[in-house]
């Protein structure tokens, strides 16, 4: 059978529905690529880019240094570098001294000018104590007497109204009774001047008190105990 040839209206028919087709198949397309359900198709292979060189190791972490420790010395610093003041030393209060307790020893003082002023040293003494078992020197566990009160001052030099320039020393014995007071005194030797002698017993007598003296039980006894005085202007 022989073909005719299309006329005109058939090809515009035809021509309009190829043109269907593409738009259907267009809005398909943007449908689907409006869609976020269905994922892009990604562009192109993804290549993994190493690095040319290791990557440096991760510094260690920070160790927790003790409060309060010092740095260490730098070795651009000289050894001659001054060191940091200490803190000064806290202030201690002053313990009043005692009368140390040395056997058979005394002093005193009881010197100065006429006037009325001066100063005056004692000296060493010895002694001896007597109790209820007996007499001795003090060895086995006794205990010689402590002064614990009186001195001579300067004053007393003025008082006691010696000649202008007099001066001496006097040596004394005295006993120490068993609740420490003094009675008995009485010169060894002499300091030359009366004055000095009687002033000396009479004070000592008035002023000093001991700690008694004690056996090996521990009992007070009386004890006989020799010192001397000096006396002299200034």
């Amino acid at each position: 059978m022989a073909v005719q040839p299309l006329g005109n209206r058939n090809r515009a028919l035809g021509l309009a529905a190829a043109v269907g087709v593409h738009v259907a198949a267009v809005a398909l397309l943007v449908l689907f690529a409006a869609d976020p359900s269905v994922p892009p198709k990604p562009e192109g292979d993804l290549v993994a880019v190493l690095p040319t060189e290791p990557l440096p190791p991760e510094p260690p972490p920070p160790v927790d240094e003790e409060e309060g420790a010092a740095a260490p010395p730098s070795r651009g610093e000289s050894d001659d570098a001054p060191s940091p003041p200490e803190p000064p030393a806290p202030l201690q209060t002053p313990v009043p001294a005692e009368v140390s307790p040395d056997p058979g020893s005394d002093s005193g003082s009881g010197s100065g000018v006429a006037a009325g002023s001066g100063a005056g040293r004692g000296g060493e003494g010895s002694g001896r104590g007597a109790g209820a078992g007996g007499s001795g020197t003090g060895s086995g566990g006794f205990t010689p007497p402590v002064r614990i009160a009186g001195a001579l001052s300067h004053a007393d030099y003025a008082r006691a109204n010696p000649p202008a320039g007099a001066a001496g020393t006097v040596f004394i014995a005295f006993r120490v009774r068993i609740d420490g007071a003094v009675d008995r005194c009485r010169v060894v030797r002499s300091s030359g001047f009366d004055v000095f002698d009687r002033a000396t017993c009479r004070l000592v007598e008035q002023r000093f008190r001991f700690r008694p003296a004690r056996d090996a039980r521990g009992q007070a006894v009386e004890y006989e105990l020799r010192t001397n005085f000096t006396w002299e202007p200034r």
